[in-house]
């Protein structure tokens, strides 16, 4: 007896799926790519319950005859290559033939296609399930139009590995941005839920299509690349942006390598080298980089879904990529403005005169040597007497310093707190060094402040306090974070942001959590949308837990702030009354303790 036997087709179809079809995006982006290679100039792609109910894409390209439309839908039938020679030289997007019958194989499916000639009629196909149900004559328009419908529903095990709908929208709307971005000559439109939500020209002007999807504003941000390689003919085009413009994670970069846009970690690296001394710590630039190169220097069949390929001489690519950064940032133009990232703003002294009377460029260079006094206190709303004491004194033209604490405020202070902490001084602008009955204490500012607030915060079980702003703030966003304010509405309400939509891509923001610094705002909140976003189901806990650590974090003073006594005072009595004093909401240490064991055992006196 045979242990070995032969699947039928229909099971290894679906299993072929799997690698193809890894979500709606997968038969998105599969589908768009067939339309590219078959000349479209116009692809409309509508989608319904994140596009695993129902999607549709809709091409002017060249069609198919009625035998062609039949064949489509058969494993490895392809109009792309002929012979296994032909992969060293492919220049479609399209070339396995497996798109079409995998994507049938877990779908209701339907093709209607009509040639570009004299026939008056379309073919019509129809497969559920992998099983072709029809096939005739029907009335269509010239090119192709695909509907999927019911995406896994004969393969539900599949099915409940899918996030939210929101969720599969967006990875629709990030594969369509890019591809998009690299065929500016197309016009793209998406249709979400009946609603129009990325459009472009299709003038073949990358410019306008940058600005059509991610909004007029990037406009005077974007510096083009036009580089060339003789010796190993390699040219780079696109645009970067000026360091002002950042982004949280690397949404905003695309890589195009001969019309195909692919993930490449040595291309991100030699981006992220290039800009290296020009950045904070943390943000990525805008980029659009379409390389050109031989043909037969890349293997474009190494992945499943086609979005890597392997480079012959990966250092070249990456030596040929840093350049041409290189000479865009180094060129004469705005130097400027490139150096603007490395300017420090401090945080305006409240919400009100921050909107209202905003900060000149010498007011700026003042602060930047005064210390960053009342911000520090007036943001905590519910403060204990020993607060209200010590901004009677902060609020004083004049800031105090002294040689040591007040021992009264001191024992006032910290009447109620676990124990009691003396100040000695501050070392580096960001850790505070002070005496205890039980040894020496080193406290980190930042993450003792985020403590505190977190705390703070986490008592207040309906609504975090907010603060109303007397000229509303308008934001803008790309229609992938739009749509996720507007699910995750109320769980921003109940964080104190009160957003409303004023535009198709803007944001009106009205109300702010308290201790939020405005400069703040538009950086939480789209920390808060990223880790949405790469949430798979957030529970409200969760997600309630993580928005707090943001608000937190972003609340806090900040690392290189410089401290009088007193505030120092302030911040360890309100640390001390805390219930996790030694680490912050991220776990990070806040506060270390050494023993007077530990003291001698270090200068060697044991």
């Amino acid at each position: 007896m045979s242990f070995i036997h032969v699947l039928d087709e229909n099971t290894a179809n679906k299993i072929a799926a799997g690698e193809v079809v890894e979500r709606p995006s997968s038969i998105v982006k599969e589908l768009v790519e067939n339309s590219i290679d078959a000349q479209s100039k116009n692809i409309e792609i509508e989608i319904a319950e994140g596009g695993i109910g129902f999607i549709r894409i809709t091409d002017d390209g060249i069609g198919m005859s009625s035998e062609d439309a039949q064949l489509a839908i058969l494993r490895h039938a392809t109009s792309k290559i002929s012979a296994a020679e032909d992969l060293a030289t492919i220049t479609s997007l399209g070339f396995r033939g497996e798109a079409l019958p995998s994507i049938a194989a877990v779908s209701r499916f339907s093709l209607t296609t009509r040639l570009h000639d004299n026939q008056s009629l379309a073919t019509y196909v129809e497969v559920v399930g992998g099983i072709t149900t029809d096939i005739r004559e029907a009335g269509g328009s010239v090119g192709t139009s695909i509907v999927v419908k019911d995406l896994f529903f004969n393969t539900p095990a599949r099915k409940k590995f899918l996030k939210t709908p929101s969720t599969e929208s967006s990875h629709i709307h990030d594969i369509l941005t890019k591809i998009a971005l690299a065929n500016p000559n197309i016009a793209f439109k998406l249709i979400n839920n009946n609603r129009l939500v990325l459009s472009t020209p299709g003038n073949n002007q990358l410019q306008d299509t940058l600005t059509n999807i991610y909004g007029q504003k990037i406009a005077p941000d974007l510096l083009p690349v036009h580089y060339e390689n003789t010796i190993d003919n390699i040219k780079i085009s696109g645009y970067l942006s000026k360091p002002t413009l950042l982004k949280s994670s690397r949404q905003w970069q695309t890589v195009i390598v001969n019309a195909r846009v692919i993930n490449s970690r040595s291309i991100a690296k030699a981006l992220d080298n290039a800009y290296h001394s020009l950045l904070p710590k943390s943000g990525y630039p805008l980029a659009v980089l379409d390389l050109s190169v031989p043909t037969d220097t890349i293997d474009v069949n190494v992945h499943p879904q086609k979005s890597e390929v392997k480079f012959s001489d990966e250092q070249k690519i990456f030596r040929a990529v840093y350049k041409a950064v290189i000479e865009v940032l180094s060129a004469p133009h705005a130097p400027d403005q490139l150096a603007a990232t490395v300017e420090f703003k401090p945080t305006p002294n409240s919400y009100s005169q921050s909107v209202l009377n905003p900060y000149t460029n010498n007011d700026y260079k003042k602060a930047s040597y005064h210390a960053a006094s009342i911000p520090v206190v007036s943001s905590w709303q519910e403060t204990p007497l020993p607060l209200n004491v010590v901004r009677d004194t902060l609020e004083k033209e004049e800031m105090m310093s002294f040689d040591a604490p007040s021992p009264n405020l001191i024992s006032t202070i910290t009447e109620d707190s676990q124990f009691t902490l003396y100040p000695l001084g501050q070392v580096d602008d960001c850790f505070i060094i002070s005496k205890g009955p039980d040894g020496l204490y080193i406290i980190d500012q930042h993450a003792a402040h985020e403590r505190i607030l977190y705390d703070k915060m986490s008592q207040h079980t309906e609504r975090i306090p907010s603060q109303q702003l007397l000229v509303p703030l308008f934001l803008d966003f790309d229609t992938t974070e739009i749509n996720i304010i507007s699910e995750y509405h109320d769980t921003f309400y109940k964080l104190g942001f009160t957003l409303e939509l004023a535009g198709p891509n803007t944001m009106r923001l009205s109300e702010l959590p308290s201790d939020i610094p405005l400069a703040e705002t538009e950086a939480s909140i789209r920390q808060i949308l990223e880790y949405i976003q790469n949430m798979h189901d957030p529970n409200p806990q969760e997600l309630r837990h993580h928005c707090l650590q943001i608000a937190s974090c972003r609340a806090a003073i900040k690392a290189g702030e410089t401290l009088n006594m007193r505030q120092m005072q302030a911040l360890i009595g309100e640390l001390c009354n805390t219930n996790l004093p030694y680490t912050c909401p991220h776990g990070r240490p806040a506060m270390i303790r050494f023993t007077p064991k530990d003291l001698y055992k270090m200068f060697k006196r044991t």
